[in-house]
């Protein structure tokens, strides 16, 4: 059983970038599956890469802690919904840009041009890291779990900061770019 299908006991959710020297994290805001980053109170840490496997794990445990956990039925619906996706999106920019200052980069293309992407969940007992797929060039998506591509990177609780760096380092490791579908089966051949 992959450990996708335990969503609904989800008690962190964060995004862990990789842009060149610098590592990024940031909490999402969860409700019942549904997450997105956390634009509005999240936790938003950029580190270098230089930093130990137990810096990088106690970081991701403070995003990890970080995770807004909200009730699916506060979420707003219809042109309230389109409204805050609006609002979502400028913020959204405004990250990018971030991004941009501290890397050096000039535009979007450049900061994703060796960019990895990992993301990561927290239930009770595990920390899981998944790779992911930069199919477009400045946006990452999940790789789904019949793709030969896809990986997680299971961490059991008790866990150490130092274990939880080298999971997401690995996560970021194993991403790639333009993740291919599993080999198609011809019905009726051998």
């Amino acid at each position: 059983m992959s450990f996708k299908s335990l969503q609904k006991y989800v008690t962190g959710d964060i995004g862990i970038y990789r842009f060149g020297t610098f590592y990024r994290l940031i909490s999402s805001r969860y409700a019942s599956g549904l997450q997105s980053m956390d634009l509005d109170h999240g936790l938003d840490e950029f580190l270098p890469t230089t930093i130990s496997d137990a810096e990088f794990g106690a970081a991701i445990r403070r995003c990890h802690d970080a995770t807004r956990l909200v009730d699916l039925d506060t979420l707003p619906r219809g042109e309230a919904a389109k409204a805050a996706n609006r609002e979502w999106k400028k913020k959204l920019v405004l990250w990018q840009r971030k991004a941009l200052e501290m890397t050096g980069c000039k535009n979007l293309d450049e900061l994703y041009e060796d960019a990895r992407y990992s993301s990561s969940d927290r239930i009770k007992d595990v920390y899981a890291f998944f790779n992911s797929n930069l199919k477009k060039s400045t946006e990452f998506s999940s790789i789904p779990e019949q793709f030969p591509d896809y990986q997680e990177f299971i961490v059991e609780q008790p866990a150490s900061d130092e274990m939880l760096g080298q999971a997401a380092r690995a996560a970021l490791d194993a991403g790639v770019r333009n993740a291919l579908p599993p080999p198609r089966v011809r019905r009726g051949s051998k």
